[in-house]
Order: C-alpha cells, then sequence, then structure tokens
C-alpha cells in the first residue's frame, strides 16, 4: 500500500512526513526544501487479538506493543505545489508521477491559515485554507488529464479495453473508464474528446483512485481552529484531522532522550529539572494539543486513512486454528489487510494463488466454526484457509 503526502509548500508536509514514519526529511520555511520525493514506513494500528486470547503474538509482517498491532504502510512525500504548476511553475507537476500508483493521498493544509498560495509567510488567519485543497485537487487533474491526454494518443483506432491498459499506470480500471464516461456524458470514440472533456474524465478518475484525506496541520497555531471550521464546511463529505505535526515530532524527541514517556496520547515529565523553557513547551503543547485534541492527530491520520477512507480490514490467517499459529508454532504471526467485505477466497488468494485454487472452505479459529467461502470476513477475523494445494 502507498499514500502519498500532497500540498503546497511550508504547509508541514515533511514535518508530518517525519513525525509519522520517523524519519529525518529536511524540513524547511521556505519553498521546494522537498525536491526529490522522500520515501519511508508508518504504521495503521489495529487491535492485536493476543490480549483477548491471552497468548503471546510472535508477528512476522507486522509489530505488536501492548496488544497494539502496527501494520507496516508505504509513504512517499512529494515536492510543494503552487498554482498554475500545469503551466511549469514553481516544480511544475511532474514530480507528481511519483504519486501515479498512490492507494490515497493526504492532503496536507496550514490550518492556522499562516502561508499564502506561494507558501509564504503571511499573518496567521488571512489565508483560506479550502483554497489550497481547491488549487491541489485543480492541478492533479491538469495532470491526469495530460496522461490521458497522452495515452489517448497512442490508443487512437483501438479500443476503449486497450486505453485502459494504457491507463493502468494511474490505476484506471476498465469499470472505472465507463463510469467517468457516463458521469461526463461522453461515447467511446475518445480520440474526439475535447480538452475540457479530458479534464472532467481526469476529475472523475482522481475521485475513483486518489481517494484524499485533508489534514488541517499546524492546529494549535493561533486562527487554526476558525480555519479548521471552514474546512468543514467547505469539504463536509471529506475526513478532515486537526494535526500538530510538529508537536507529534517534539514528543517523539523528547521521549527517545528520555526527557518524557508518551503514548501517542498522554505525555508524562520523568525529568524535573529540566530548563524552564523546555517544561514551558511542552506545556504548551499539553494545553493547546492533547488536551484540546486527544493527541497530535499524526496516528489518527494515518489510521483513519487506512480504515475510514480505504474501508480495509485486518485478518489474522493461521495454520492451526486451536493454537491461533502458523506450521512453526508462531502464534498470529500475519496481519494481513483486506477490503472491506472480502471473503475467505480473497484472503487466500492475497496469501498465495495456489491456495485460492485449491480452496475448499476457512475456518473461524475463534469460534472453532467453517464458514463459506462467500461469508463477510471482519477486522480482527482470525481465519484458516482448507486448501486442496
Amino acid at each position: 500500500m502507498l499514500v502519498g503526502l500532497v500540498g503546497k509548500t511550508n504547509v508541514g508536509k515533511s514535518t508530518f512526513f517525519n513525525a509519522c514514519t520517523h524519519a529525518q526529511a529536511a524540513v524547511g520555511a521556505y519553498p521546494f526544501t522537498t525536491i526529490d520525493p522522500n520515501k519511508g514506513i508508518a504504521f495503521a494500528e489495529a487491535a492485536c487479538p493476543c490480549k483477548e486470547l491471552n497468548v503471546k503474538c510472535v508477528p512476522r509482517n507486522s509489530r505488536c506493543e501492548n496488544g497494539v498491532r502496527k501494520i507496516p504502510i508505504n509513504i512517499v512525500d512529494v515536492a510543494g505545489l503552487v498554482p498554475d504548476a500545469h503551466e511549469g511553475k514553481g516544480m511544475g507537476i511532474q514530480f507528481l508521477n511519483d504519486l501515479s500508483q498512490a492507494d490515497a493521498l493526504l492532503c496536507i493544509v496550514d490550518a492556522s491559515g499562516s502561508t499564502d498560495d506561494e507558501g509564504k509567510a503571511c499573518p496567521s488567519g488571512s489565508h483560506d485554507p479550502c483554497r489550497d485543497v481547491e488549487i491541489l485537487f485543480t492541478e492533479l487533474d491538469y495532470w491526469i488529464a495530460d496522461i490521458l491526454k497522452r495515452n489517448i494518443a497512442k490508443a487512437k483506432g483501438k479500443t476503449l479495453s486497450d486505453l485502459t491498459q494504457y491507463l493502468s499506470g494511474i490505476r484506471v480500471s476498465e469499470s472505472v473508464l465507463k463510469e467517468a464516461m457516463e458521469e461526463c456524458e461522453l461515447r467511446e470514440d475518445f480520440f474526439k474528446w475535447s480538452e475540457q472533456d479530458l479534464l472532467s474524465m481526469a476529475t472523475c478518475f482522481r475521485k475513483a483512485t486518489k481517494p484524499t484525506l485533508i489534514v488541517a496541520n499546524k492546529i494549535d497555531l493561533p486562527k487554526a481552529e476558525d480555519c479548521l471550521n471552514r474546512l468543514k464546511q467547505e469539504f463536509p463529505s471529506y475526513i478532515i484531522v486537526p494535526v500538530s505535526a510538529d508537536s507529534e515530532l517534539a514528543l517523539k524527541r523528547a521521549s527517545e532522550k528520555g526527557i518524557i514517556s508518551y503514548d501517542g496520547k498522554k505525555m508524562s515529565l520523568l525529568n524535573e529539572n529540566l530548563p524552564p523553557k523546555l517544561i514551558e513547551a511542552l506545556n504548551t503543547i499539553q494545553h493547546n494539543v492533547l488536551d484540546k485534541y486527544g493527541s497530535t492527530g499524526v496516528q489518527d491520520v494515518i489510521n483513519k486513512a487506512v480504515f475510514d477512507l480505504l474501508k480495509l480490514i485486518v485478518v489474522y490467517p493461521v495454520e492451526d486454528e486451536k493454537h491461533f499459529s502458523d506450521h512453526f508454532g508462531n502464534v498470529l504471526p500475519d496481519a494481513i489487510m483486506l477490503p472491506q467485505n472480502s471473503t475467505p477466497v480473497a484472503l487466500a488468494e492475497r496469501i498465495h494463488t495456489d491456495l485460492a485454487k485449491g480452496f475448499l472452505y476457512a475456518i473461524d479459529a475463534r469460534k472453532n466454526m467453517r464458514i463459506a467461502k462467500d461469508h463477510f470476513l471482519k477486522s480482527g477475523d482470525i481465519t484458516k484457509i482448507v486448501s486442496a494445494r
């Protein structure tokens, strides 16, 4: 799975990247700190069945910390966008090709309204973050429209299925293509589509293949709460999460140095003999972020992107349903993420195609009960696949 971080310059994208991946991407209050994409690993969190079952798990493809299973996902942070990037301004839009295989996008905005269109500092609240989202969507649509236009040229004289194959690089399937054509009221003679037709199709492709969550960053700064409410009013159908990436990064680093204990939601000082300015800074984070919002929001973004935006579930496949283990005796070794309403056959395919080809039935290990191949799995299920192969 790949999640892309997008937004204009100087909104805290690289800070968010560092906070969620614990990496060291360059951070700076100036345009285009990020030029080459930063790539890292973040972790989606789900309840591990180990506590409920009173067993000691032995994770293989993930981690378990205090009964929380942490499942890795890939994160890419690309260069910042500016208005009219599709016309060559700023870094242009070619770097967006790094997002072509992204399953979802996180649109990072400055919720304090203290950076203008080009990412330059301005008075808090003087810039509308809704405009940042609109600019991003516009530039993404132009990027996708350009890809569509170039591939139509390749597919001229060919079928719709041929065009779909050319568009697989941006995750456009034939069903997505046909649904977009129906919504835009376009015929199959795609080589006759106008520039506006291409842009309309691109908008449909973006919504279908690049679902987006809005990250309202810098929520701890003045005017941010007003801007957050504006975002919610303007984009009511989008998931919007208040975030202070800078606070998350500061808390993680303080925890590493043994200054505080921090579990992602609660913080407590481990050393009272600290410089007054440091204590004041930590107290400010406690008051303005943790007390007010319950967390810095960074982990919430990852979890909501995976489980609410992409609507995935976590299933634990096993070979020994009595001991919840694989054939080596490793308990709950793997956590597999699948789309909602996935069946045991889909789980078998994810494990190995041969397992799916020889599928006979599955067993719900908790209930020690056989389940049908068309049964819908639920998040947290522990499932054994029985196959002829």
